[in-house]
């Protein structure tokens, strides 16, 4: 059930132009509108990426519908796009929301922390979740977080965003290269030391029940998959036959000139064939 933006508080980073929102459910939402500059899909992609990776059991915020009134645009001068040099008033209508992590709009939130406080967050080991489920998706940008705290005096916590070029953005395929969905600093897959550092994320990935990834995707309106609705069906079984692959996926990247994973050491013994059978 879509819930109701009743106001625009600023606009946000980021090449989708996001707007926060405050809703009637009384929470906060990084909002992006189906005539964003990137595309369509891009909302589609979020709702998917949220649903999958919530249901691997990392952190993202909690996504929602979010109807954005065409009153709340008309009256709301600082509710635009900006598309091709001009400004374009933001679609009203059902929009992607992404719940702010912190009850406060004003609390501070940081996209970049340098290497010595990587280690004051609480879950810095839910980066290798991530890496797992980016590499399922094939997630075409590196991967993009969050850190803040819920509330004053809570730990600091990163959380994943912007999952908007999952499945190569709107081009739906996947285009796997190692380095596509690796966060930028080796510091946080320090953990990795063999297979056993990717669990609990990569077996619930090689064993996803079908019917959840369907059902994610009967969620998503149908005018986020301009131009073809008839595209997602598609999507959402190469999704169910990717899961079989994603151990071969991480070992790309562990082999790859970069080799994030510094402090796995064997390469011979464990290759993905070796490990699992099914994958």
């Amino acid at each position: 059930m879509a819930i109701l933006a009743v106001e625009h508080v600023r606009p946000m980073r980021g090449g989708a132009q996001g707007h926060l929102l405050r809703a009637t459910d009384g929470h906060y939402y990084v909002v992006k509108f189906h005539n964003n500059p990137q595309h369509a899909r891009v909302l589609a992609n979020e709702w998917l990426g949220a649903r999958l990776a919530r249901a691997l059991g990392l952190p993202v915020p909690e996504p929602a519908l979010v109807d954005v009134p065409p009153q709340l645009v008309d009256g709301s001068p600082g509710l635009i796009l900006r598309i091709a040099g001009a400004l374009v008033p933001c679609a009203s209508g059902l929009q992607f929301g992404s719940r702010l992590p912190t009850a406060d709009p004003h609390a501070p939130i940081y996209d970049y922390l340098p290497e010595p406080g990587l280690d004051l967050v609480a879950n810095l080991g839910d980066f290798i979740g991530m890496l797992v489920f980016d590499k399922w998706t094939c997630n075409c940008n590196g991967r993009q977080v969050v850190f803040c705290r819920k509330a004053v005096r809570q730990p600091l916590r990163v959380y994943m965003i912007d999952q908007g070029f999952c499945f190569n953005a709107g081009e739906w395929n996947f285009p796997d290269s190692p380095l596509r969905g690796v966060f930028s600093r080796n510091r946080v897959y320090a953990g990795v030391t063999g297979w056993e550092a990717f669990e609990p994320w990569l077996s619930r990935v090689e064993s996803l029940d079908p019917a959840r990834i369907f059902a994610a995707g009967e969620e998503i309106p149908p005018a986020w998959c301009q131009p073809a609705w008839d595209d997602l069906q598609p999507l959402l079984e190469r999704l169910v036959r990717r899961r079989a692959r994603v151990r071969e996926l991480l070992w790309q990247v562990k082999t790859s000139a970069r080799a994030p994973f510094e402090n796995w050491r064997d390469q011979e013994s464990e290759q993905p064939g070796a490990q699992a059978a099914g994958a």
